[in-house]
């Protein structure tokens, strides 16, 4: 028996499609909904050259107990500041170290590369913006679980290097899904 190879192709091709196609379309009824919460936060005015430091510079209490699934937060610096933000449960920053990190939720350090001013006491050198995003996502089926009525509270510490004073100001993006 000889194998008809123009007619075979269409054939094989379907059957190899067949198996790459999902089985049945995803309904809206099939979607767990995703919730956002974005806490707001600031250091306050920072004043060239300084460092400013704000714990509890932001915070979002959950009203039910949640599991979060991802964090991000966009870097919006277009200036020269350093950034260390952290959100967690602790009231303060920096406690989360060692075996103890409970409460930990996401840390992350950035650095604006807009102004350099190589000394001088007036004027600016712009050379460009640092707008990216930072985001943590736990692989399904994981998250981290918050109870109802815990504050996550988002920390902040920058170093302000820039010519000018600075309102520094901060989001953070929780999307979390409800744990009960």
């Amino acid at each position: 028996m000889s194998l008809n190879t123009s007619r075979a192709r269409p054939l094989i091709a379907a059957i190899l499609l067949s198996t790459l196609a999902p089985t049945a379309a995803l309904r809206a009824d099939d979607i767990e909904p995703l919730k956002v919460a974005v806490i707001k936060a600031t250091t306050g005015l920072c004043k060239r050259g300084e460092t400013c430091h704000k714990d509890r510079a932001g915070s979002w209490t959950p009203k039910k107990a949640i599991a979060i699934l991802s964090v991000s937060v966009a870097e919006q610096a277009d200036i020269d500041l350093y950034t260390d933000i952290e959100l967690s449960t602790r009231p303060e920053m920096y406690q989360c170290a060692g075996d103890d990190s409970k409460g930990c939720i996401f840390r992350a350090k950035y650095a604006g590369p807009g102004l350099f001013d190589y000394g001088s006491t007036s004027g600016s050198t712009y050379v460009g913006s640092n707008i990216t995003n930072t985001t943590i996502t736990f692989p399904s089926g994981y998250g981290l679980m918050v109870q109802a009525g815990e504050p996550i509270y988002v920390h902040l510490d920058v170093r302000n290097g820039s010519l000018i004073d600075l309102q520094v100001d901060q989001d953070a993006w929780i999307y979390y899904v409800d744990a009960d």
